[in-house]
C-alpha cells in the first residue's frame, strides 16, 4: 500500500514539473520579443524583420515580408496599444540557453475590432549561435492555457479590451 502512494506522488511530481514551466534564469532571450513587439507597433517592419527566424518570416526575403505586414497592418488599420512582454519560461532547466517560450499580454485593435482585445501570446525563441530570435508565435484561447501562462491574471471581457482613444489609422476612409 505504500508504495502505491509513493508511486502516485513520484508520478505526481514528474507531471506536476512537466506541465508548469519555470522561469529562466536572466539572460536576454526576451530582447527579440521586446524588438518584435515595438517595432511592430510602431510599423517598422524591417527592424521587427531582424528578430525572425526563417520560420517566422516562412523564408521571405526581408523587402517581400516588410511589404506583406506593411498591407495587411494598413489595410486592416491595426493599432497595437500595449505590450507586456513576461519573464521567459522553460520546461527543462537546461534548455534556457538555446531556446525558451515568452509570454506576452497584448492589447490591439483594428478596422474589424474597435473596441481592442486582449491576446495572450507564447513566443518560442531559439539561440541561433550569434543571437535569440523568434521562431514561432502562438495565441492562447483556452482559458486553461491562458491561466497556465498567465497565473491570476484576469481574463477581461470582450469588451474590455482598449480604451477608447486616438481614431484607427485610416479612419477618414469609412
Amino acid at each position: 500500500m505504500n508504495r502505491k502512494w509513493i508511486a502516485i506522488a513520484t508520478l505526481s511530481a514528474v507531471a506536476w514539473s512537466c506541465v508548469h514551466a519555470e522561469s529562466c534564469k536572466y539572460n536576454d532571450s526576451m530582447a527579440p520579443v521586446l524588438i518584435y513587439t515595438q517595432a511592430m507597433k510602431e510599423y517598422r517592419f524591417k527592424d521587427a524583420y531582424v528578430a525572425l527566424t526563417d520560420n517566422m518570416t516562412r523564408s521571405q526575403p526581408v523587402d517581400q515580408w516588410v511589404s506583406g505586414q506593411k498591407t495587411t497592418f494598413e489595410l486592416g488599420q491595426v493599432v497595437i496599444g500595449g505590450v507586456d512582454v513576461r519573464w521567459p519560461q522553460h520546461l527543462d532547466p537546461t534548455s534556457c540557453m538555446k531556446h525558451a517560450i515568452i509570454p506576452n499580454v497584448l492589447k490591439a485593435k483594428d478596422r474589424f475590432n474597435r473596441q481592442g482585445i486582449t491576446e495572450f501570446e507564447l513566443y518560442t525563441v531559439v539561440h541561433d549561435g550569434k543571437a535569440w530570435k523568434i521562431d514561432s508565435q502562438k495565441t492562447l484561447f483556452d482559458e486553461g492555457e491562458i491561466h497556465r501562462w498567465f497565473p491570476g491574471h484576469q481574463i477581461p471581457e470582450f469588451n474590455q479590451g482598449m480604451s477608447e482613444g486616438e481614431p484607427l489609422p485610416g479612419d477618414e476612409t469609412f
